[in-house]
């Protein structure tokens, strides 16, 4: 054996010399190594008997403590190998039978012959076992955050079978914000609203998450808003969504704009589907010096694509006018005065492109966004507005400012909105335009905070924080005179009961329960005033960091900042799924089960 370890097996080091005072029992051994080992062996990974072929060496050995044998314990490779290859498969989504391909063992074979390559069935466990271990964290996180916040979208495969996906959003234990998916449910082939209603029921009631569900973010289709109402939960509509159909409809009004983009679609479809046209506008950019890059096409169901498509167009106009002037196509290129017109255009429209960015960020908090970025969008429209002298721009811009009214003239009014933009140390008050709506946002937070404040009353072991800093209560605060009082008026109950025969036991009752609520909402009060007396936070800052330092100051509005920020302001991380998805469905994997399939897309997903 030791021999054609050392002929086959020159560089698995897994034998040590014998130490100093060892056996004579191995002097025999040409190499001088132990011959004894211990028969218990450690399986690396749990899942060896479903493996193909023989185990290989790279296992961990007991020490023969019988036989005073020294044997050498390391750290198997097996493991870290299975773990590396799951990753592998999960992040680039290919398909389980890859270790079936025979490439893909050849290779393996090369790169490491000692490894014991999985088989399919084997794979299929890890992946089990490790889908259990994210939805335990998953889980453990719900726990600790009290509120989750979902996202809906609906989707379909390749196979042209419809699905539809539910993610969640919470801020985690460190107070960050966490995104997961629920679960993916395969839709009959002609389904209807009901279908849609139980997916969703059966994917939220398999986490247990009904009455935990701060908002249901969904586009503002009829059948997406309907099936979230007859759940019982909150529907929020997805504000990206709106913004894009204002900015479409807007742009769609501007018939000169209309023109011109047609005439570059046109243009970039050209370039796309002709390989020497495309290879002759590299060859011209070179010439000019101008960065060799692709025009970009736009996809209908997203505006800016459409702003990309110009973006890149206009930037490139030298280059591509110079290359269809040389090439035999019937493409009328752009001239200089439609250029002018997509440059004036381009500026109308580029805060719009950088509130969409900021609102299809997954890691950032951004319903809280949605109010303060409504108001910078009308005033920066407004101040474009008298600037822009090309009239397409003019009407271009005075078109957003009409569907831009229509659409979010009452966004301030939604409590959801109202109250993640207050709790948003960044933006708090000055996040409205109209300061009698923001005295109703403080309202409602200062009633919510009181709730929280009655439901716990004995956790308030923290109180909002003095005039001077200090979190420790002071003789005259709230606290201590409520607490003074109550036991006034407990032991006055207590006698009168005693004499009167509970003749005045309701009213006594009543006066206890007006007390309670009073003193509630005083310090409630005194907490949110002391929160927005605090200076702001710089506006490029986590928000999540100012709450995380707070939490012990402000305890109740960091329960509520938790629930309320963790509101996404769109659909948009639903639509991430399955746009991954359409790379998990392909013909190698036709017969993938929807679990199958809900498993890669969750680790893929995992709690980020």
């Amino acid at each position: 054996m030791l021999r054609h370890l050392r002929s086959r097996h020159p560089s698995e080091a897994w034998y040590s010399n014998s130490t100093s005072g060892a056996h004579s029992s191995t002097s025999n051994s040409t190499s001088g190594v132990h011959s004894t080992f211990s028969n218990s062996i450690i399986s690396s990974s749990g899942v060896h008997s479903s493996y193909s072929g023989t185990t290989g060496l790279n296992s961990m050995f007991t020490n023969n403590a019988a036989a005073g044998h020294h044997i050498q314990v390391r750290t198997t490779r097996q493991e870290d190998l299975d773990d590396a290859l799951v990753n592998m498969l999960v992040k680039d989504t290919q398909p389980f039978s890859v270790v079936e391909e025979e490439g893909f063992t050849a290779f393996i074979q090369k790169l490491d012959p000692s490894y014991n390559l999985p088989n399919k069935q084997a794979l299929k466990k890890m992946v089990g076992s490790r889908c259990e271990f994210i939805n335990d964290n998953v889980v453990s996180q719900m726990v600790i955050s009290d509120f989750v916040s979902l996202t809906s979208d609906m989707w379909t495969s390749i196979d042209k079978h419809s699905y539809i996906s539910v993610t969640g959003h919470l801020v985690a234990e460190n107070a960050q914000l966490s995104t997961f998916l629920l679960g993916i449910s395969k839709l009959p082939e002609n389904h209807k609203v009901i279908h849609i209603e139980e997916a969703k029921n059966q994917l939220v009631a398999s986490w247990g998450l009904h009455s935990r569900v701060a908002a249901f973010v969904t586009e503002n289709s009829e059948n997406m808003v309907a099936t979230v109402q007859k759940l019982g939960i909150l529907q929020l509509p997805s504000f990206a969504h709106v913004l894009n159909l204002v900015i479409k409809r807007s742009m769609e009004s501007t018939l000169e704009l209309q023109d011109i983009r047609s005439q570059a679609r046109a243009i970039v479809a050209f370039f796309k589907s002709n390989q020497n046209a495309e290879m002759r506008l590299a060859e011209v950019q070179g010439q000019l010096g101008r960065p060799e890059q692709k025009l970009i096409q736009e996809v209908d169901s997203r505006w800016n694509s459409s702003f990309s498509m110009l973006e890149r167009i206009f930037d490139q106009r030298e280059s591509v006018a110079a290359a269809l002037s040389t090439l035999d196509t019937d493409i009328i290129p752009l001239g200089s005065a439609d250029y002018e017109v997509i440059h004036q255009c381009l500026g109308v429209l580029g805060s719009f492109n950088q509130a969409t960015a900021e609102l299809a960020s997954e890691k950032r908090v951004s319903a809280s966004k949605v109010i303060p970025l409504v108001r910078m969008l009308k005033i920066t429209l407004e101040k474009k507005h008298g600037a822009i002298i090309h009239p397409t721009a003019t009407q271009l811009a005075s078109n957003l400012q009409r569907e831009l009214q229509a659409s979010c003239s009452m966004v301030e009014t939604e409590p959801i909105l109202a109250l993640s933009a207050l709790l948003d140390p960044r933006f708090k008050m000055l996040a409205f335009g109209n300061q009698g709506y923001a005295q109703e946002a403080v309202k409602l937070l200062t009633s919510e905070c009181a709730s929280l404040i009655g439901i716990n009353p004995d956790k308030d072991d923290i109180l909002p924080p003095s005039t001077t800093g200090s979190t420790t209560p002071s003789p005259t605060s709230p606290h201590t005179s409520w607490a003074m009082e109550t036991a006034s008026i407990s032991m006055a109950t207590s006698l009168s009961k005693s004499h009167d025969g509970g003749l005045w036991e309701m009213f006594d009752s009543k006066v206890g329960e007006t007390q309670s609520v009073q003193s509630s909402t005083a310090d409630a009060a005194v907490e949110v005033q002391h929160y927005l007396s605090d200076p702001y936070l710089n506006r490029v800052e986590n928000p999540m960091h100012y709450w995380e330092k707070h939490s012990k100051v402000y305890p109740h509005l960091f329960q509520l900042a938790r629930k309320y920020l963790s509101v996404p302001a769109s659909s948009v991380p639903c639509e991430r799924i399955f746009t991954k998805a359409g790379d998990v469905f392909n013909k190698k994997r036709s017969c993938l089960s929807i679990k199958a399939v809900e498993q890669i897309m969750l680790l893929n997903k995992g709690l980020v």
